[in-house]
């Protein structure tokens, strides 16, 4: 039985999908063409249909993990000021439950450990994902009357991935949580969020 390009790009996409959640749950090398082919209900002989190797793949699942992060951030400031929208995506990106979901967090807390080890297409669609948001987050702040809203962006996306990254590795739920209320705070008063 042949199917349709429309068929075969949403099996495409349902891999890609399947494949960004494992990564951000087990990282990028624990993830097994034959297992994830069959956790989408394919043969792992399927999987070259869509994907010239695993590398590829992976590239293609960052860029995934990427773009849904975005459409998060995006959705964030739909209806509301600059200044309303950044508060809530801080609240959002430092919360316990992205803390908690590590299978739809962002990649830049579930892959930084790892994407150094990667081969270079994966590294450079992660350094894309990077600028992005960081852009997107300069834009903001230059709407909002920062200056140096560059540097700044750098600044508040670095604290809020090592504010998650760390939350997530320590033990203690008090800690985990007083790192994220932290840096909330923290980046909230830089930012003139405060009242």
């Amino acid at each position: 039985m042949r199917y349709g390009a429309e068929h075969k790009q949403r099996t495409h996409d349902k891999v890609v999908k399947a494949a960004a959640d494992a990564i951000r749950l087990h990282g990028p090398d624990k993830i097994g063409v034959a297992g994830l082919m069959s956790k989408v209900g394919l043969t792992h002989g399927g999987f070259y249909a869509h994907f010239k190797s695993k590398d590829e793949l992976i590239a293609e699942a960052i860029d995934h993990m990427f773009d849904e992060r975005y459409e998060t951030f995006r959705k964030c400031f739909e209806g509301v000021t600059p200044a309303e929208g950044m508060g809530q995506y801080i609240e959002l990106y430092l919360s316990t439950r992205h803390r908690d979901r590590r299978d739809k967090g962002c990649p830049l807390v579930s892959l930084s450990g790892d994407v150094a080890r990667l081969p270079l297409l994966a590294r450079k669609r992660f350094e894309a994902g990077v600028a992005r948001l960081v852009d997107a987050i300069a834009e903001v702040l230059m709407a909002m009357g920062q200056t140096d809203a560059e540097t700044l962006a750098a600044s508040v996306v670095s604290e809020m991935v090592g504010a998650v990254a760390l939350s997530r590795a320590v033990p203690h739920a008090a800690l985990a949580e007083q790192l994220l209320a932290a840096s909330r705070g923290g980046i909230k008063k830089r930012l003139g969020l405060t009242a």
